[in-house]
């Protein structure tokens, strides 16, 4: 059930988010696009090669991480939260980051087990060799060689919607931006 209500969940955060958001720092703001561009152009890079649930992607991120969509969504949801970090940090944005960290790792972390469970049944023993030398979410062997060559396509990134997240991250930076603005 957690599983199906991850989208609306992440707009209910969003929303949340922006009522109790009071940026205070030009640096933590610039830090935060940092990362919030870092994490969306690891998801960018990643759907390009994501042919959703039809063949094992192995180009780009994924000779890397079996997760990058899901690393990239954790580098953007952090980046946001690094905004709200200031001295000495309020009961507000302890509570948003518990909730970001808690609720992240509850939802993706079922979410992930579930899916690779489905790719296996899916795609069979060439998922389940890739799983077995690709790490899920720290690219601790570095790229892992060996596994077929693909190419980024930018019709796949289309296909795969990516840009919704792309231009989503941009309208919260820009609310982030002039709550920053008016507050000073």
């Amino acid at each position: 059930m957690m599983l199906r209500l991850r989208v609306p969940l992440g707009f209910l955060f969003a929303a949340w988010y922006v009522l109790v958001a009071r940026p205070s720092s030009v640096v933590l703001l610039v830090v935060s696009i940092g990362v919030v561009a870092a994490g969306c152009a690891l998801r960018s890079w990643a759907a390009g090669y994501l042919f959703k649930g039809r063949r094992v992607a192995v180009g780009g991120p994924y000779a890397y991480i079996r997760n990058p969509l899901y690393v990239g969504s954790f580098m953007i949801g952090a980046g946001f939260c690094a905004a709200l970090w200031q001295n000495p940090l309020p009961l507000s944005a302890i509570i948003l980051w518990a909730a970001f960290v808690l609720g992240f790792g509850a939802v993706y972390g079922a979410k992930s087990k579930a899916e690779e469970a489905e790719l296996s049944r899916a795609l069979g023993p060439d998922y389940d060799r890739y799983a077995g030398q690709v790490p899920g979410f720290v690219p601790v062997h570095g790229r892992v060689d060996g596994l077929g060559e693909q190419h980024f396509s930018a019709e796949l990134y289309r296909r795969n919607r990516e840009y919704q997240c792309v231009l989503g991250s941009l309208a919260l930076l820009a609310v982030l931006w002039l709550k920053f603005l008016r507050a000073v």
